[in-house]
Formats: structure tokens, sequence, C-alpha cells
């Protein structure tokens, strides 16, 4: 259930919430700036939905520094954007809530979120078990194709010059000049149902001893 089409009565007496963290970042010619938040909604929805969790509202903007060199990206400061969770972990709190879970699709706010030592489940590292790192590549591309196909651009949907970038701070624009860190052209929404179950079912494992 949604926190936001509750009601305070329905609300109250709930102890566990799962928080949607995502970005507003360039995801190559053919994906929305959303794309990060849109998965990280549908993939709290279904964990919600197996543990009897409320879902609370997603934190759409995120720590996206590396991509500012692209049009429309939005990206807050690692301390505005601590501030936030925060006080919404901490308003969750107060009202009675004993588990708080985000489920976090953008690389680039994990730091943050880890060094608020709160329970932060990344389907990202899922991904890169899967198939390795991905940016509006193969297994992004997929996940939408299956979750939201209305919303890819079939027809920008290419392979493009990249190269992966290594540890520490990098900028991705000098590793792709379309964005794209993968190949887009392997995606099918077939593969994209199976990376769907596959991350669920590797959250789900994850939070197994805390929410039996």
């Amino acid at each position: 259930m949604k926190l936001n089409e509750m009601t305070w009565e329905e609300v109250k007496g709930r102890e566990m919430a799962v928080i949607p963290v995502g970005s507003i970042e360039q995801h190559g010619p053919h994906l929305p700036l959303e794309t990060d938040s849109l998965i990280a909604e549908a993939v709290s929805r279904k964990i919600a939905s197996k543990i009897n969790a409320v879902v609370v509202p997603s934190v759409r903007y995120g720590v996206s520094i590396e991509h500012m060199d692209f049009p429309g990206t939005i990206s807050l400061s690692k301390e505005i954007f601590a501030g936030k969770i925060s006080d919404i972990c901490s308003s969750l709190l107060k009202h009675g809530f004993k588990k708080i879970i985000l489920v976090n699709g953008h690389g680039g706010n994990s730091k943050t979120l880890e060094a608020l030592k709160l329970r932060n489940v990344k389907y990202v590292d899922i991904i890169k078990q899967i198939k390795g790192y991905d940016h509006a590549g193969e297994i992004e591309t997929s996940l939408m194709f299956f979750l939201y196909p209305e919303k890819v651009r079939t027809g920008r949907i290419k392979k493009q010059e990249f190269k992966f970038p290594g540890k520490g701070e990098w900028r991705t624009i000098e590793h792709s000049k379309s964005g794209v860190l993968g190949d887009p052209t392997k995606a099918t929404a077939e593969k994209g149902q199976k990376y769907f179950e596959q991350i669920v079912s590797g959250l789900l494992n994850e939070l197994k001893n805390e929410v039996d």
C-alpha cells in the first residue's frame, strides 16, 4: 500500500516502510531522466507486497554529479540529500515505524546512504553481479522495456562508443559522449522480466532474516 494514498488512521500501527530512492539524470538518447526512480519504485512496490510494508513516496533527486554534463540532470549535494533522507526517516520513526528499508536505484547515492547507517538495499549491486556495470545499457533498457515500454525511445537505440570508468571520482562525458555505458541493442522485455525477478529475489533474500 502507498503511504500517500492512506489516511492517518490507516497508517497508525504500521511498522514497516519501504522508500524508493532514485535520481533524475541522463540515461542516454533512449531512456528518460527518471529511469532510476521508475525502476526503484517498481522494485519497492514488489518487495513491499511480499513483506506487508508501506511504500513511501520516492526520493527522486539524488547525488548525480558525474552526469551533470548532460542537460536535464539534477543533482543534490551530498549534505542536502543526506538531510532529506534523514528527515523522512525521522518522521516515519516518530509515527511508530520500526523498520525502514531504502531501495536505492542509483550508485551515486550509495556512499551517502551508507554514511547515514540506514538499511539500504541496492539493486544496482545485484545488476553488477548479473552483468557488470550498466548505465542505460542492456540491463536498464531491458528493465524499462518490461516495466515501462511506452517510455523507451526505441528508434534511438543503437550501439554507442564508450569505455567503462574505473574506481574513484569520474565524469560520464569522459567515458561516453552519448551517456550510455553498455549495449542497449541487446535489450528485450523478456530479459527485463528475468532481471526484475532476479533483483526482487535477491533483495528479499538479503532481507529475509529481518522481516521474518
